[in-house]
């Protein structure tokens, strides 16, 4: 993988690939702390779940260095890099918990344990790094898109370049199109869910009232798929910029949300990853359906792809706890309906999410 742009290269661990040796090079300056926190450190990366006790409080320091890099990040990243081994090394030469190239380390590491040394496998040092590291790549690529050279989801792009490079993000205005970079950052988006901790969900009544959400969708003749020409959607819009292909499931939600006028964020990401998103944007979330809100299923739940989940929107609440919702997909003709039961939901709880 070419990364000779004078830019920051780093070698991953991806378990689902192939390890390419990655030439090392010399990261650009990173950005002023002050640029990151907004003139003061955000504790947004606090809330995190299923993280080693002997490496929380490192994980929640880390993901509150900025707002994009938040502490699930952190510990979904560390686990595809590492497995949260601290002496892992790879064939590249990356080293550590967080998988370093030692030129890099160099020119990076910071001393996260304030014993005066920044030692790349003492997994303290590397994480704080990790996420100061993460951060500043977040900081360039928001000046770029400011500039208009590329847009896209920073965290995603921030991922990409800690894998190959921000010269490769550079050159590629997006995601290279490598194959191991392409599958580490789906790999990190897919487990923010396994260390998002919703157990502090705002917004959950811990109930659910049955009824039909208002205005009701506008249905065929076939009583299952919605008619979206009547609602005055088309396959493209989504009333400006979105980052949604059209038909997805993400498209339908985000266009049915802004049909009942609780519009959601046009960078949500993929379907299953949009509850990190909502918390990170401070979204109230929780684990009853209500109507109208998004449910965000986890990777291979419910049949959902197990790359990117899938989202639905709640339309009607029963009595007996189950639900029906709309959703949208490549493979179907129109979005449609689909009924969950609470045997169902109550089976698949801790991988499925509602976003209010």
């Amino acid at each position: 993988m070419d990364t000779s742009d004078g830019h920051g290269a780093h070698a991953a661990v991806v378990a689902i690939v192939s390890v390419l040796a990655v030439p090392v090079l010399i990261l650009m300056p990173l950005l002023m702390v002050s640029l990151l926190m907004d003139g003061g450190m955000t504790q947004t990366g606090d809330s995190v779940s299923n993280v080693p006790d002997q490496y929380l409080a490192d994980v929640r320091k880390a993901g509150s260095v900025c707002q994009t890099v938040t502490a699930p990040v952190i510990a979904a990243q560390i686990e595809t890099e590492s497995n949260w081994n601290p002496g892992a090394g790879s064939p590249a030469g990356a080293r550590g918990i967080a998988q370093f190239m030692p030129a890099t380390w160099a020119s990076v590491g910071k001393d996260g344990d304030g014993d005066g040394k920044a030692d790349i496998l003492n997994a303290h040092d590397a994480i704080w790094t990790q996420g100061n590291y993460m951060c500043g790549l977040a900081a360039q690529i928001d000046g770029m898109k400011a500039k208009g050279l590329f847009s896209g989801d920073t965290l995603q792009l921030a991922l990409a370049a800690y894998n190959a490079g921000i010269g490769a993000v550079q050159r590629a205005k997006g995601i290279p199109a490598f194959q191991e970079t392409q599958a580490y950052v789906q790999k990190i988006l897919a487990l923010m869910a396994k260390y998002t901790d919703t157990s502090g969900a705002t917004g959950d009544a811990g109930g659910a009232a049955a009824g039909q959400l208002k205005p009701a969708l506008s249905m065929k003749a076939d009583g299952r798929h919605v008619n979206i020409a009547s609602m005055g959607i088309t396959d493209t819009y989504y009333g400006g910029p979105s980052g949604y292909p059209p038909r997805q499931c993400t498209w339908w939600v985000a266009n049915r949300r802004a049909s009942i006028g609780r519009p959601v964020d046009a960078h949500m990401g993929n379907g299953g990853f949009w509850i990190s998103r909502a918390r990170a944007l401070g979204y109230s979330t929780g684990r009853s359906p209500k109507l109208g809100a998004a449910m965000s299923i986890a990777p291979g739940v419910f049949g959902s792809s197990g790359i990117y989940g899938h989202v639905a929107l709640v339309e009607q609440i029963n009595a007996d706890g189950g639900i029906v919702v709309s959703e949208s997909g490549s493979s179907m003709s129109a979005p449609q309906l689909r009924t969950f039961t609470a045997q169902q939901l109550q089976a698949a709880s801790s991988s499925v999410w509602f976003i209010y």
